[in-house]
């Protein structure tokens, strides 16, 4: 790591290509404060091989009384769109729900080496250059929104929302959805909001041919997805998931296949406040073809498990556990897979309460018609004071498998100290193999990270900083 970076390292994160494949990683460290505070920064990209791509400098200004985090940076053709979001706070930044925070962006072309001056957006309107310091809280205590880039094929989606909840019935001022080109020129807008409601919107789904836009409306209650062509901002059609009438709430994915659109996940009864995941009742799949057409729906009730698993019908295992739904794995196929995690909440008594907990990973497998096949358990040791131990998860063997990793820390049986074990769990085919790899000792501790298809990249940490490393690792599945 000493190689890539001379100062400290800010940020290391995996570059992903359109299609969720590995392009390779991205790296900034701080080298430096200049004479007028503003701050030096150094970048390095890495493909998927982990050879150096890119390398260099650029110098960014800093606002007093500001903190600042970059963003996950994103991938669009020959270049990379690096966000940096600043906020008033030492708060986390998203979880900062202040008038006080800002996004300013840059992109680097990957050709020339070059990183562009940044830019940001102010009402709409794209501004080249840093945000004037003067005055600045002032200024941003008027804007109630924050906006930022979102990477779609050769451009973004310019995304918009609320920095306070109070501030939510504003969204009603939102009403489009707006490309750009990467180069800043306004490419299409698609107005999802023509009469001004409330609403609640979120991009679900998202490949070189699909753009799948959430939208919830707060006044009739209705959550509509809007299925959108990304070359050119027109609409395929709009599928309405629910409404004020409907039987049931849903937590959902999708996945668009060639010939029709998958949608599964958790379900729970009707109420005004949406989806109830401690309320869930069962799992649910969808399909509709390309024209927007249902042409299958069917529930499944947690006690139609019963076969396989000790469940009750309000989602109950044995001790107080319920399932927390951790993945809904899609299949070229249709079949699908469940992946949840064994947890109970915190729970509260007079004088003492007992911290959250999760154990066993279940995995549910459905075939195409949505019948249970199997059920397979994925024994770890417990967790407390935590939510989960899963980790991520990548599709593999062009759509017919996928594997998901997660953290597991192992007691000795004689020592009783704790290791942390990862384990790795991959379906291909219908088949599921599972293996664990240790990850610390006294003298290291390794953190892992999604890798080209095949391997995983191990970030080597040891207590000599200048032996820290990064390596490829390739998996048996």
């Amino acid at each position: 790591m000493a190689e890539l970076a001379s100062g400290k390292i800010e940020l290391f994160s995996p570059i992903y290509e359109i299609d969720k494949s590995i392009y390779g990683y991205f790296t900034i460290s701080r080298l430096d404060k200049v004479s007028n505070g503003d701050e030096v920064f150094e970048y390095t990209l890495l493909d998927k091989n982990l050879n150096k791509v890119a390398n260099g400098e650029f110098l960014d200004k800093s606002y007093k009384k500001y903190y600042s985090n970059f963003m996950l940076p994103e991938k669009v053709g020959n270049k990379i769109i690096l966000s940096k979001i600043y906020f008033r706070s030492q708060m986390n930044s998203f979880g900062n729900t202040s008038y006080y925070k800002f996004v300013s962006n840059r992109t680097l072309n990957l050709t020339t080496n070059k990183i562009s001056k940044p830019f940001y957006f102010d009402d709409n309107m794209l501004v080249e250059g840093e945000r004037p310091s003067k005055k600045i809280s002032k200024a941003l205590k008027k804007k109630p929104f924050i906006q930022y880039p979102f990477a779609i094929n050769d451009g973004y989606l310019l995304f918009k929302e609320s920095k306070l909840l109070r501030n939510s019935f504003k969204s009603k001022t939102i009403t489009t959805l707006e490309a750009f080109n990467i180069d800043n020129s306004k490419k299409w807008d698609y107005n999802y909001n023509p009469n001004n409601e409330v609403m609640q919107s979120s991009i679900e789904y998202l490949d070189e041919g699909n753009i799948v836009l959430w939208a919830k409306n707060f006044r009739s209650k209705q959550q509509d997805l809007h299925f959108i062509n990304p070359e050119n901002g027109a609409l395929n059609f709009i599928y309405t998931l629910e409404g004020k009438k409907s039987d049931y709430n849903h937590l959902f994915k999708i996945r668009v296949l060639k010939d029709k659109t998958v949608i599964v996940g958790m379900y729970s009864k009707n109420k005004s406040t949406g989806f109830n995941i401690k309320k869930s009742l069962g799992l649910f799949k969808i399909e509709i073809d390309n024209t927007g057409k249902e042409i299958f729906k069917k529930y499944f009730s947690w006690e139609d498990a019963g076969k396989y698993m000790n469940i009750k019908k309000n989602g109950k295992l044995e001790k107080g556990y319920k399932l927390l739904a951790k993945q809904f794995f899609i299949f070229n196929d249709g079949s699908v897979s469940f992946l949840a995690e064994k947890f109970k909440s915190q729970q509260y008594y007079v004088v003492v309460s007992l911290a959250p907990k999760t154990t066993d990973f279940m995995m549910l497998n459905f075939d195409k018609d949505f019948a249970l096949k199997e059920v397979n358990k994925i024994e770890k040791d417990k967790s407390y004071y935590t939510s989960s131990d899963y980790l991520y998860s990548q599709r593999i063997k062009e759509g017919n498998g996928i594997v998901f990793f997660y953290r597991d820390y192992k007691k000795d049986e004689e020592t009783r100290k704790r290791s942390w074990v990862l384990g790795i769990v991959s379906i291909i085919d219908g088949k599921m193999k599972h293996e664990q790899i240790p990850m610390s000792s006294e003298d290291f501790f390794i953190s892992p990270y999604i890798a080209k298809e095949g391997y995983i990249l191990l970030r080597e940490y040891n207590k000599d900083r200048e032996h820290d490393e990064i390596r490829l690792e390739k998996l048996n599945y």
